[in-house]
């Protein structure tokens, strides 16, 4: 079980990687070659797709496909077909009917997001291409679930880091050809699309192999489900407000200069954030099978190394971006943003706080306990952001949502900690003995890295590059004497031995 559950982390861990790091080039070529009003204008057209502010209604089908394909293969298929095909229709009816309601509003969203009059055309053709895809977006997310259930990540990575190439070379056309603005989004919802047409020739091959297939639900299975995708819906509000809100809030209350700005600045922690999710992804198929067969220590054992490991290898990391956010800035779009450096650095601490308890949350989503307290406290730390929001508005503009989103975060941090390690029963001292290491190598990273900056300037890619990279090591090597105990760098060897080795043939 260990073994399939490394391999997929390792899979996911390099596509998204590598497709994240393609995002971030291809904001910074757009910014260089556009500028940040059009830039914004593209955040605001990707919020009305399912990866954005129509997540809200998606109903965690995603996720909820990958539980009941997972359980499913532990023996109960029919059980599994009913709600996969229940999830289908749930996808299809959402997809039509927010495409019909994108499609009349799309003119009455240019005016009020404020777009400039040359380029009410162009926005208006963009919302209307994608509501054109929207079906095909939301029932792509079921068949991104299934594939999770079967645990066939290898697809899911290649495609997402191949629709990023074809992406980023469509922007560099783009710029080479100076075409309009609008082809950019014409670009991104056909890679999207592409994506989702591969993926479920993909499905259809997998399924072929099982018993898994369209069928009719029973009563129980239909109110089951429902009750979950309630939760679901519930879930997702409070994140919808949390996360892909906020432009659209800019965009009302200001224009798509400050939406892209905003999304300029939060882009890197955004983008760290959502490959990390991916990696825990990964445990979902396996907790569900925890959870199945009651192996309370086999999950006990999940949650603790997925609070300790990641952390130490990710968030030394996170403390060099962070101290060096000014130079990132600068080399990525260019030194007239550059100022947006300390706003940067500040929302780094939301990706830190996602690699220390994401894994434990993602294996506990199949408790419905567990799902409920979060659902709840999001909603209040979702409350603490607006509010924070509002009283600082005034002043800070689009930066006051970076306040109050990265200030939520690490206000409610300790209280899901506690519900989280109590679910595993775990220690609550674990969560802060780990929080008080990894103070202690920051604080000593912040003192080389602020004589390495006084030392040499870091104004090209190349310095940042090699010099970065060192500071790196330097952080991951303080990390593993600090963080880690000796026994700890001994099952981490133990992992990545593990993940290695080859099976060896059974002796006859």
């Amino acid at each position: 079980m260990l073994r399939p559950f490394l391999h997929n982390t390792a899979i996911s861990a390099i596509a998204y990687g590598a497709a994240g790091v393609l995002g971030l080039l291809s904001v910074g070529l757009i910014a260089k070659s556009y500028g940040i009003a059009i830039l914004g204008l593209l955040v605001l057209v990707r919020a009305f797709l399912p990866s954005g502010f129509l997540a809200l209604i998606d109903f965690g089908v995603s996720e909820l496909a990958t539980q009941v394909v997972a359980r499913g293969r532990l023996g109960d298929w029919r059980l599994a077909s009913e709600k996969v095909s229940l999830l289908t229709l749930i996808a299809m009816a959402t997809g039509t009917i927010s495409s019909m309601a994108l499609w009349l509003a799309s003119t009455w969203l240019a005016v009020a997001l404020k777009v400039q009059h040359e380029q009410v055309l162009g926005f208006v053709s963009m919302l209307h291409v994608t509501a054109l895809v929207l079906p095909i977006c939301f029932v792509g997310l079921v068949v991104e679930g299934v594939l999770k259930g079967f645990e066939q990540y290898a697809w899911l990575r290649l495609t997402e880091v191949g629709s990023s190439l074809l992406y980023i070379g469509s922007i560099y056309l783009a710029a080479w050809e100076q075409a309009p603005f609008e082809w950019l989004a014409y670009a991104y919802l056909g890679t999207t699309v592409t994506k989702y047409l591969v993926l479920g020739i993909v499905v259809k091959s997998t399924v072929h192999g099982s018993l898994l297939s369209f069928t009719l639900w029973t009563e129980a299975s239909r109110k089951d489900l429902l009750h979950r995708c309630l939760q679901m819906f519930n879930n997702r509000i409070a994140g919808t407000l949390q996360h892909t809100l906020p432009p659209l809030v800019i965009g009302f209350l200001f224009s798509p200069i400050e939406v892209g700005t905003y999304d300029l600045i939060t882009r890197l922690p955004r983008f760290l954030k959502a490959t990390m999710g991916p990696l825990y992804s990964a445990i979902l198929p396996l907790s569900a099978r925890i959870e199945e067969t009651t192996d309370t220590r086999r999950l006990q054992i999940l949650g603790r190394n997925g609070l300790v490991l990641p952390a130490a290898f990710v968030l030394p990391v996170l403390m060099v971006l962070a101290l060096c956010s000014r130079q990132v800035l600068t080399v990525w779009v260019g030194p007239q943003h550059s100022q947006e450096w300390p706003w940067v650095a500040m929302s780094m601490l939301v990706p830190a706080i996602t690699i220390q308890l994401g894994a434990g949350q993602t294996a506990l989503m199949v408790k419905s306990e567990f799902l409920s307290f979060s659902t709840k406290l999001l909603y209040l730390q979702v409350l603490t952001q607006y509010t924070i929001t509002l009283l600082t508005l005034a002043w800070f503009r689009e930066h006051a949502f970076i306040l109050g989103w990265t200030i939520s975060h690490v206000v409610f941090a300790p209280l899901l900690a506690h519900n989280m390690l109590a679910q595993m029963s775990l220690p609550n001292s674990l969560f802060w003995g780990q929080l008080s290491r990894h103070l202690v190598v920051g604080i000593i990273l912040s003192g080389i890295v602020g004589l390495c900056k006084f030392v040499l300037p870091l104004e090209s890619l190349s310095e940042l590059v090699i010099l970065g990279g060192l500071l790196c090591l330097i952080a991951l090597a303080l990390s593993s004497a600090i963080v880690l105990t000796s026994a700890e760098r001994v099952m981490f060897g133990r992992l990545g031995r593990a993940l290695v080795r080859r099976e060896k043939a059974p002796s006859r």
